[in-house]
């Protein structure tokens, strides 16, 4: 007979459910067979989209990304959901409502192709017809599976929401699957996109704001950074965007984010390049600027990057005196 362990999982509504997993069983794997849909990505480790805190007991976790969960976070009780194995009874607390892990994944949504453009070294715009206008948290992410293929990848929207269209910053990495497909890609090749999903969004608060971005991380921050420039009728708190490429050739929408500072009071723009010599920009990287910019010690920080720059940054960030718990993480590989 199999032993059952009980799990109980906390979430930020106050709402809670008690499960009942087999020893030894993945937490994400027995949600999921019991009708909860726990929010998770990559499922292996490797983008720490589902992060979560464990309350009490112990669980197993199983092969991962040091950068998506450093040690000094494992040791306070963050886990990874997606490799986490039931030992023993324990309690997890979600950062999201209980309706967003007990609503039935909506079906695909169909979409076509209406734009490919590279815009900078390595880096296309993708534009997607979805049919509809889609509503979405600036920041948010769909998955897209490009029909007749295998391949199916996340990637965080840049337009506003609301419109019938969806435009997406896809770095081409060579041998990658979803860039292979990109690469033959033609106007008007059909795909499915998921329901909007992710806890990385531009939260409302009267407090000013950070945001970090490294290549195509930019992403996020136009959706969040068009939003407000459309939406906004009263002033908005004090933004600053850092960018982060690997070289001027690597950056993305400059004219339009100086044309956004220019209409926008409060924003401030800095570049970082890696490699290239430029009086105008910080050679190195994005998170070394943090330190540099006086942030008020209410700052909300948000960060969006590959997971060793993320990981930088909210360290950039707890040295400039703002906690870990103010500080917003996208990862992506």
């Amino acid at each position: 007979m199999t032993t059952t362990i009980p799990v109980t999982l906390l979430f930020s509504d106050g709402v809670s459910r008690r499960l009942q997993v087999p020893c030894g069983h993945n937490l994400v794997e027995s949600a999921t067979a019991s009708g909860l849909n726990l929010l998770t990505d990559c499922s292996n480790g490797h983008c720490g989209t589902c992060t979560a805190q464990l309350v009490s007991g112990n669980v197993d976790l199983q092969a991962y990304d040091p950068s998506v969960l450093p040690d000094e976070d494992r040791d306070v009780g963050v886990v990874l959901p997606c490799v986490c194995s039931i030992t023993g009874p324990c309690a997890i607390e979600f950062p999201y409502d209980s309706t967003e892990a007990m609503t039935e994944e909506p079906e695909p949504m169909p979409a076509e192709v209406t734009a490919l453009d590279q815009v900078a070294s390595e880096i296309v715009r993708l534009e997607l017809a979805i049919g509809k206008k889609i509503v979405f948290e600036p920041g948010q992410y769909v998955r897209i599976h490009p029909l007749g293929t295998e391949v199916s990848r996340s990637y965080s929207m840049a337009n506003a929401p609301g419109t019938d269209r969806l435009e997406f910053f896809v770095r081409l990495v060579p041998g990658g699957a979803f860039s292979s497909w990109l690469a033959n890609a033609k106007i008007g090749d059909a795909v499915e996109i998921s329901a909007p999903h992710g806890t990385f969004f531009l939260r409302h608060e009267n407090r000013p704001r950070l945001f970090v971005a490294g290549g195509t991380g930019l992403a996020p921050f136009l959706s969040m950074l068009r939003t407000t420039s459309v939406e906004s009728t009263t002033p908005q708190p004090r933004t600053t965007v850092v960018i982060g490429a690997r070289t001027h050739g690597h950056l993305i929408a400059m004219d339009e984010l100086e044309q956004l500072r220019a209409s926008m009071p409060g924003v401030a723009i800095h570049v970082a390049v890696e490699q290239d010599d430029d009086p105008a920009t910080h050679r190195g990287y994005p998170t070394d600027l943090i330190a540099r910019l006086q942030l008020d010690a209410d700052t909300r920080v948000y960060l969006c990057g590959p997971p060793p720059m993320v990981e930088a940054g909210r360290s950039a960030a707890e040295s400039a005196g703002l906690p870990r718990k103010e500080v917003l993480c996208e990862r992506f590989t």
